[in-house]
């Protein structure tokens, strides 16, 4: 498959909650930067506990959808490439929602099975709606 195809197919295994596809499209470690949305500093974290993280988090909404492009992917090397494409991501939850707009770039390895994600960094532009639904899902997950 093509590096845009892998993106694609992690992103809706994330919305979709598909924590094995989830997993098996990560290098481990990766790193990974929020920064620019949550603060804090960017990180080195192993593959299971960003999934963890994420499934203490994520299933607390009732949806969410991030729509991604254009991709453009850059090779960085013979098995490595990198991939810039703006991200609008809805987090819903009763009747309300949290929209972050910005860019990620995505650090990818090639691998025997495809495309891996390997970092992951997000420049926040703006956000709309009701930021406080993470604490909510975090909350709602955790029930």
């Amino acid at each position: 498959m093509s590096p845009t195809e892998d993106i694609v197919r992690f992103f809706h295994a994330v919305d979709d909650r598909d924590w094995a596809a989830v997993r098996s499209g990560l290098a481990d470690p990766l790193d990974t930067d929020y920064t620019s949305l949550f603060g804090g500093e960017p990180e080195r974290i192993g593959a299971d506990a960003l999934v963890d993280r994420w499934r203490a988090l994520l299933p607390g909404f009732d949806g969410t959808q991030h729509f991604l492009g254009p991709i453009v992917v850059t090779p960085t090397g013979a098995d490595a490439a990198r991939a810039d494409c703006d991200v609008r991501g809805y987090h819903h939850l009763d009747g309300a929602t949290w929209m972050v707009a910005g860019r990620y770039t995505l650090t990818l390895r090639r691998t025997g099975g495809g495309w891996l994600v390997g970092g992951i960094v997000l420049r926040t532009t703006y956000q709309d709606g009701d930021r406080t639904l993470t604490e909510k899902a975090t909350d709602r997950a955790a029930a």
